[in-house]
């Protein structure tokens, strides 16, 4: 079949690609801590209407906020609660209803002295992308996103993470069949 030597050449490509590459992502360095990786966040109050929390997130062109009390973390609010638990749904006039109402209540958490690859196993068995770093007292104190994540890979691997294949296969599953 033409998809069959078609997946072939790709999967050759692959392989030669491989051993060509001499980098490799040491385990040091994927023990990296997460201070190094977070960024500051801002927080939504607790009392905050979820009007009032989209506009921070869109404000600050960010996917996620913590939402803490007196400090305190007590959810998380992104972009994906707006797309699942408001978008499309008649939940009445955003400026009335708190953001409690839709936020994660509880979210897994990291210390700013957790590595990397803790952050990495939290985001892929918890399927999220956002994980806010707090202190002893729950205090937030940043966050760490997947796209930080990717940007830190991005500098061992900028080659591989950067550039289209030399021979790109793939293009050839795009071909049309058929008069």
């Amino acid at each position: 079949m033409l998809y069959d030597s078609v997946i072939d050449e790709e999967l050759a490509q692959m392989d030669k690609d491989a051993e060509a590459s001499q980098k490799v992502l040491e385990v040091i360095e994927s023990r990296i801590p997460l201070r190094h990786l977070m960024r500051s966040c801002v927080t939504i109050d607790i009392s905050a209407s979820t009007q009032d929390a989209i506009d921070l997130l869109i404000g600050h062109q960010i996917g996620a906020a913590p939402v803490v009390e007196e400090g305190v973390l007590r959810g998380i609010f992104g972009e994906r609660d707006v797309l699942r638990k408001v978008l499309n749904k008649q939940v009445g006039d955003l400026t009335q209803i708190p953001v409690i109402q839709f936020m994660k209540a509880d979210p897994q958490t990291a210390r700013a002295e957790d590595m990397l690859n803790t952050a990495v196993l939290y985001m892929a068995r918890g399927g999220f992308r956002h994980l806010p770093i707090v202190d002893e007292q729950q205090h937030p104190i940043g966050m760490v996103s997947i796209r930080d994540v990717i940007s830190y890979l991005v500098e061992y691997f900028p080659q591989e993470v950067l550039t289209l294949p030399p021979n790109p296969v793939r293009d050839a599953l795009k071909a049309r069949e058929g008069a």
